[in-house]
């Protein structure tokens, strides 16, 4: 056994990927033990919540090992599993605040229309109506505008988390909105 085992460790990540594909559980452990903690801190460091960086990076491996058969890695297998990790952290920050997730748009076009009684309309009506056209958004610009407006990220901190420049950061945010207003108010006229 300890044979194996250090035949294992002398494998690179790649390698062991290979033979993790092959559904061999000794190669999945071996780069686990390898991993975990470099992409635990990189992600506690992102989080600030043990449990949560804990489970994300405990679901990144069970997805590798689960979804092995159908994953295809071109270059480093630490870069894609950063990657990974990097897209279930972004993913984690847009899901924990979804009840405030349309509180910006919502207050702007309800004081814009309130004034106007033929014009009122219901809160949830006009919350639909904002989340479909944030869900309209191309991916990147909806999740930096989701970092942005609803979980108070800075241009900065958004920078960091998505490895990106503040300057792409700060153009995604303006363009999310000014798309938003624009489809919006295109809506709220022609319905209401």
């Amino acid at each position: 056994m300890e044979l194996q085992l250090k035949k294992y460790n002398e494998c690179s990540d790649e390698q062991l990927f290979k033979l993790i594909k092959l559904s061999d559980t000794s190669a999945y452990k071996t780069l686990y033990d390898r991993l975990f903690h470099v992409l635990f801190a990189h992600a506690l460091h992102k989080l600030a919540s043990k449990e949560d960086a804990q489970d994300l990076t405990q679901d990144l491996f069970m997805n590798l090992w689960n979804k092995r058969a159908h994953i295809m890695i071109e270059g480093k297998v630490i870069n894609f599993l950063f990657v990974s990790l990097r897209n279930s952290i972004i993913n984690y920050y847009i899901k924990t605040k979804k009840q405030n997730e349309r509180h910006e748009l919502y207050h702007y076009f309800k004081t814009h229309f309130e004034a106007t009684t033929d014009r009122t309309i219901h809160k949830n009506e006009l919350e639909k109506i904002i989340q479909n056209e944030i869900d309209a958004l191309p991916l990147k610009m909806k999740q930096i505008y989701l970092l942005s407006r609803h979980q108070e990220l800075s241009h900065k901190e958004i920078a960091d988390l998505m490895s990106i420049s503040e300057l792409t950061v700060k153009k995604q945010v303006a363009n999310a909105l000014k798309i938003l207003k624009k489809k919006i108010n295109y809506v709220l006229f022609t319905f209401f």
